[in-house]
C-alpha cells in the first residue's frame, strides 16, 4: 500500500529535524535524509527541490509565529506592560519551537542561511523593543538576562513549559525592570 503523500512530507520534516539537530545542517546528507526513511532521493525532491528548502519548511512556522509577535509588539507601547507582552510572547514562541530554535541558533551553517538572515532581523527588532531608545549597557544586560532566563529555564529537563511558566516570567521580568 503506498504511503500519502502528505505522510511522507511529515516523516521527511521529522526526520529532517532529528538529523539536522544531531549531524548539524552541513553534516547531513540527502543519503542519510532518505536513508533512514528508506525512501528515494526522488521522493525527497518530489516534497522539497532542495535541502535549503526543507530547512525553510521546518522553520516556517517558527518564523511565521515570529512575525506574529512582533506585529502585536509593533502595537505595544513599550514601557511595563509592553515588556510583558513581550516576554510572555517569547516564552510562548520558544516553548512551542523549542527544538527548531535550538537547531538554527546553535547551527552556524543555518545562521549563514536565508533562515538565519531572517530570524537574526526578528531578534534585532525584539530586542530593540524590549530595550527601547537609546538603551545603556545595562539595559542590554538586563535585556539579554531575562532572555537568558527564558530560553535556558525551557532547555532544563523536567521544565514543563505550561507549569513553570509563571515563574520564569516573573524571574525574566524581574530582570528587566531592576
Amino acid at each position: 500500500m503506498k504511503e500519502p503523500r502528505g505522510d511522507t512530507k511529515h516523516q521527511i520534516l521529522a526526520n529532517a529535524l532529528r538529523l539536522f539537530s544531531r549531524l548539524g545542517y552541513d553534516g547531513t546528507s540527502i543519503r542519510q535524509l532518505t536513508g533512514a526513511l528508506g525512501i528515494t532521493p526522488a521522493a525527497l525532491y518530489y516534497h522539497f527541490n532542495s535541502k535549503q528548502h526543507l530547512l525553510e519548511a521546518l522553520a516556517e512556522g517558527f518564523i511565521h509565529d515570529s512575525d506574529l509577535l512582533l506585529d502585536k509588539l509593533r502595537g505595544t507601547e513599550h514601557g511595563p506592560d509592553g515588556t510583558k507582552v513581550a516576554l510572555e510572547g517569547l516564552y510562548d514562541l520558544l516553548s512551542q519551537h523549542l527544538t527548531v530554535f535550538r537547531l538554527i541558533f546553535n547551527d552556524a551553517a543555518i545562521q549563514g542561511s536565508s533562515v538565519g538572515t531572517v530570524l537574526r532581523q526578528q531578534t534585532r527588532e525584539f530586542f530593540e523593543f524590549l530595550m527601547g531608545n537609546e538603551p545603556t549597557t545595562e539595559d542590554r544586560l538586563r535585556m539579554a538576562g531575562a532572555v537568558g532566563v527564558i530560553r535556558l529555564s525551557l532547555e532544563q529537563p523536567g521544565v514543563d513549559p505550561a507549569e513553570h511558566r509563571a515563574v520564569i516570567l516573573a524571574r525574566a521580568n524581574r530582570l528587566l525592570a531592576d
